[in-house]
């Protein structure tokens, strides 16, 4: 850029900075002074004095227009940028055009793009003509003496849209506004707040920071805006935002109308901010506290999130949406009129059945304006397979959190605040499940027995909170997690591909009691589980009921829907792992210590467990992955008549079972790998899997290999050859470096011969 133009740049600022009104100079101040970037991207605004009128209309201008009273048509010139040179006007401006429609339907747009603008400036008086499509917009009328406002009245002619239809009637003497707008420019403090519904951290409040900088006013309906978004806490400096953690943005800016992309650090699209939905805009507006970037009507889907960390179908289905409010150049304009303090509670790990622990979280009222919060009200639920129940637990129905409060008596009603003033809620945990006891549904419900302990979640929500984001649910995330009495090691046995009839190594199975009770196993069934049965009911487990098998190997049904489960009346549905040609199990258990033993604390039995494909089950599994069972281990459950050798979790434990699809590839020792827990950052030492092209496989043959695909913290070398052929082996090395602490599970997919493919499980955990 040559040195006039930069003077002549430094002149639209600083005009363009005493046209926004008293009231707004000192947080503009601030705004337009943060770089030299924002100074030469103003491109407007000016004064009458000091010889610059010639730039007093050049800038981004918001346009209101009045509809004509016939109600032909509504809308008009929207936001737009004007250049002035002396008396001379050009500029372009978004225009709409819509037909009215019967409540309640909202009104039709029938010629819509962007106007091209001529005009003229004489002293304060003002003319504009607008081509909008094929309507012209005359406009006359004044500008403010401090170059802020413009306004007065226009006419239009008729105009014709798609088809031939009248999109537009001739008007005279109907008012019109337009108001300038600065450059989004300048660093930000806000926060996002979620509004999606089903997710743990619906209506809570997370705070953003960045930069804006918006680009050359060149006299098109908008302009450039690029920037940064940080999620950051500011009391722990930490990201608490699942979705993402920082974010680069590119859009436009015209009016005050905002559209901007959001990209994650790798250059993926995974949100977007402002216009997602044509009623809910977000917009740079003026308030008593300073410039904010926000939604003004309050409604869903203008902000959305679709990421990794929260994924969606698309953004219109995102993984999150939500309410945004930035402030430019003030502390205070987009601040929550509360605080909690912590923002967040999470409980440490802990044994079922022992005593709860309970937290305080205090409730302030830190209102900017300083005035009495009235008739707020707390509202609180467990969180569990993704939706909201006010009652948790297991089969018990027993809650695993609890809540007291000083805040509001009875709770829920209503209570007042006062400036300054605190209320304390207290929460306590008591858990009464660690996972599910047996997953079900295409999906299931809650984590799969690989991933346990899971979260156990909750939600306290102040509502009734004044916000200027329009958002008056303010809820923060309750999170524990809890251990079983009984756990299994491991929590899933993988096997390889194998023939019909033939054997895979065993694989050994441990459960141990590492409560401080003593555990009672119930007995084996009377009667074992037969195919012909199609499916059993399985009795709440207890010692007199004969019927209830102390070991129990469940399979999924022939439309893949896995065994159901009952919790109002204590049973499971289950289809047996019983072969319907041979009536043996894929997976017989050929040595077991478990039924009917009595496990005092820190003590285990244990089972081995092969996998022997039967003739009669399909073994490509419903999806072609192999087969999904679950062993079932059955404990006696405490209830109000057994509280002794019993167990609270439900009685029940699974261990997922798995196999590959048939393939002449053999699998040793499993295939699966369970690592040590491994510090976060550092590799652990390499675990191997063996492989074997088995020549003795009903599709023996020659393998060759068109691919390895890894997932997750893992890394793989081997020495095996591109061509395998049958009675030759390789060895395949995994190493995990965990990036995260707690589960980090991944896969390695080896394809083969015309998109064949066996999988290899990979677990570990991060700390």
């Amino acid at each position: 850029m040559n040195t006039s133009n930069k003077r002549q740049d430094r002149k639209h600022a600083n005009h363009q900075q005493l046209s926004l009104g008293e009231s707004h100079v000192t947080s503009l101040l601030v705004l337009l002074s943060i770089t030299l970037v924002g100074l030469s991207a103003c491109g407007g605004g000016g004064s009458s004095s000091n010889g610059l009128q010639s730039a007093a209309l050049s800038g981004n201008w918001q346009f209101a227009m009045t509809p004509p009273g016939d109600g032909s048509y509504v809308g008009g010139l929207q936001g737009g940028f004007l250049l002035q040179t002396s008396g001379s006007v050009s500029g372009s401006a978004v225009f709409s055009i819509a037909l009215p429609q019967p409540p309640p339907s909202s009104p039709v747009v029938c010629s819509s793009g962007s106007a091209p603008i001529t005009g003229t400036l004489s002293g304060q008086n003002i003319t504009l003509t607008a081509s909008a499509g094929n309507v012209t917009f005359t406009l006359t009328g004044t500008l403010s003496s401090n170059n802020s406002t413009m306004s007065g009245t226009y006419a239009s002619t008729a105009g014709i849209g798609a088809g031939g239809t009248p999109c537009g009637t001739a008007q005279s003497g109907l008012q019109w506004t337009a108001t300038a707008v600065p450059p989004l420019t300048g660093a930000f403090q806000g926060n996002f707040h979620s509004t999606q519904s089903g997710t743990a951290f619906r209506n809570q409040d997370f705070a953003v920071t960045g930069t804006f900088t918006q680009g050359q006013n060149v006299g098109a309906s908008s302009a450039s805006v690029s920037g940064t978004l940080i999620f950051q806490n500011p009391q722990t400096q930490q990201n608490d935002y699942p979705c993402l953690t920082t974010a680069t943005v590119n859009g436009e800016i015209s009016g005050n109308a905002v559209t901007l992309q959001i990209f994650s650090s790798n250059g993926l699209d995974v949100g977007q901010i402002g216009n997602i939905t044509t009623s809910a805009p977000v917009t740079y507006d003026s308030t008593q506290g300073g410039y904010i970037l926000h939604n003004a009507s309050g409604g869903p889907g203008y902000a959305v999130i679709n990421t990794k960390g929260c994924p969606g179908v698309s953004l219109l289905n995102a993984g999150d949406s939500g309410n945004l409010c930035l402030a430019f150049g003030t502390s205070t304009a987009c601040t929550q009129a509360i605080t909690l303090s912590p923002f967040a509670l999470t409980f440490p790990a802990q044994v079922l059945r022992t005593i709860p622990t309970s937290q305080t979280v205090t409730l302030t009222n830190t209102d900017p304006s300083n005035t009495t919060l009235n008739g707020l009200s707390l509202s609180f639920f467990e969180l569990d397979s993704g939706e909201f129940y006010t009652s948790g637990g297991d089969f018990n129905g027993i809650a695993n959190f609890s809540e007291q409060d000083s805040c509001a008596s009875p709770f829920g009603s209503s209570f007042n605040l006062a400036p300054q003033t605190s209320c304390s809620i207290t929460i306590s945990f008591s858990p009464q499940q660690s996972c599910p006891w047996l997953p079900y549904g295409s999906v299931p419900f809650g984590d799969a027995p690989a991933k346990c302990p899971g979260s156990l979640e909750a939600l306290l929500t102040v509502n009734g909170v004044p916000s200027a984001d329009q958002d008056k649910s303010f809820s923060f995330p309750i999170k524990g997690s809890a251990t079983s009495q009984v756990v299994a090691t491991p929590p899933e046995l993988d096997y390889g591909s194998e023939a019909v009839g033939e054997s895979s190594p065993t694989q050994l199975l441990t459960f141990t009691n590492q409560s401080l009770s003593a555990v009672q196993i119930v007995s084996p069934a009377s009667a074992p589980c037969t195919y012909s049965q199609n499916y059993a009911e399985l009795p709440r487990p207890v010692l007199n009921n004969g019927a209830v098998s102390g070991i129990q190997i469940a399979r999924t049904d022939a439309q893949g829907a896995n065994v159901y489960a009952d919790a109002v009346n204590h049973t499971v549905q289950y289809y047996c792992d019983a072969d319907p040609e041979t009536g043996l199990p894929n997976f017989p258990i050929t040595w077991n210590t478990c039924p009917g033993a009595v496990l005092l604390p820190q003590e285990s039995c244990t089972l081995q467990i092969a996998f022997v494909p039967q003739k009669g089950t399909n073994q490509s599994g419903v999806i072609g992955d192999g087969l999904d069972y679950f062993l079932e281990l059955n404990t006696l459950e405490c209830d109000s008549g057994v509280t002794a050798d019993c167990e609270i979790d439900s009685g029940r434990f699974p261990v997922e079972l798995k196999t590959n699809p048939p393939s002449p590839l053999r699998m040793s020792p499993a295939a699966g790998l369970n690592f040590p827990s491994q510090a976060k950052g550092t590799s652990s030492t390499p675990l191997t899997i063996t492989l074997f092209n088995d020549p003795n496989d009903p599709n023996a043959g020659t393998v060759n290999f068109t691919g390895k695909l890894v997932t997750g913290d893992y890394t793989e070398t081997d020495n095996c050859p591109f061509s395998m052929p049958s009675g030759v082996s390789c060895v395949l090395s995994i190493v995990f470096t965990p990036r995260i602490t707690g589960s980090d599970p991944g896969n390695m997919t080896l394809t083969y011969n015309n998109q064949q493919f066996q999988t290899i499980y990979l677990r570990g955990s991060g700390h």
